[in-house]
């Protein structure tokens, strides 16, 4: 793909969105998806490796996030379950006051991150090898953040209990899901209310060039999450709250 095509491609989806685009999160996004592309075929980063897919299931998938939310300057945010950064390495090249953790339980994952922040000459981001079983329970990240995002493939019930320790009081999760999100999110109330969680809303979201529909599940930290949680690892997704 050339850059006038993919600077068209990527302007004309956020604005779409209602979104801005700017020269300095072009040229990010586009050291971005190229690296990935060439990384990808070293050792598996991602499934979707077509150029046009990258932007819009990975970026413009990512972005949509700021259609719904508006995070102060300096808002810490926590992506659980990174994979190759997304939304959360997005998120923080779109608002560069945003300070970022992106966390994922395979080192090959984080080791292409920490490569590809140093490429993007990034500040306040890191990319973090560990199991959010694990994490929650240290002092340094439990109850420290403003949002935890995760596009993360589990159900709800597992997800709340991988994300909310994390969050402070008046914090919010916000999981992105597919249209078949209603029967976990019913099977999920009774764990994200005993985790200090309350269920706000479901924002349906469109994403130019996908046909699929999106939403964002947006969960408020309303209580500390008892000591207990998260349990030992392996255990939330043995036995599911």
């Amino acid at each position: 793909m050339e850059r006038t095509r993919f600077n068209e491609v990527l302007t004309e989806g956020l604005e779409e969105m209602g979104l801005k685009s700017n020269p300095a999160l072009l040229d990010g996004l586009w050291l971005y998806m190229n690296f990935l592309l060439e990384e990808n075929r070293k050792y598996n980063l991602t499934a979707i490796d077509r150029e046009e897919e990258v932007i819009t299931r990975h970026f413009l998938d990512s972005l949509v996030f700021f259609t719904e939310f508006k995070p102060p300057a300096g808002s810490r945010i926590l992506d659980m379950g990174t994979g190759a950064g997304f939304p959360g390495l997005v998120l923080k090249l779109y608002q560069g006051d945003l300070e970022v953790l992106l966390v994922d339980s395979l080192q090959k994952r984080v080791n292409f991150l920490d490569l590809l922040i140093k490429k993007l000459d990034l500040k306040l981001v890191e990319a973090l090898h560990g199991r959010a079983e694990d994490l929650g329970r240290q002092e340094e990240y439990r109850e420290r953040f403003d949002y935890v995002v995760s596009r993360a493939v589990a159900p709800v019930n597992i997800l709340s209990e991988f994300t909310l320790p994390f969050l402070q009081p008046g914090g919010k999760a916000v999981y992105f899901k597919g249209p078949d999100y209603q029967e976990e999110l019913e099977q999920g109330e009774k764990a994200v209310i005993l985790l200090g969680g309350r269920l706000n809303t479901v924002h349906q979201v469109k994403i130019p060039g996908l046909e699929v529909e999106r939403f964002l599940i947006e969960i408020e930290k309303v209580e500390k999450t008892p000591d207990r949680y998260p349990r030992k690892a392996g255990i939330p997704k043995k036995r599911p709250l």
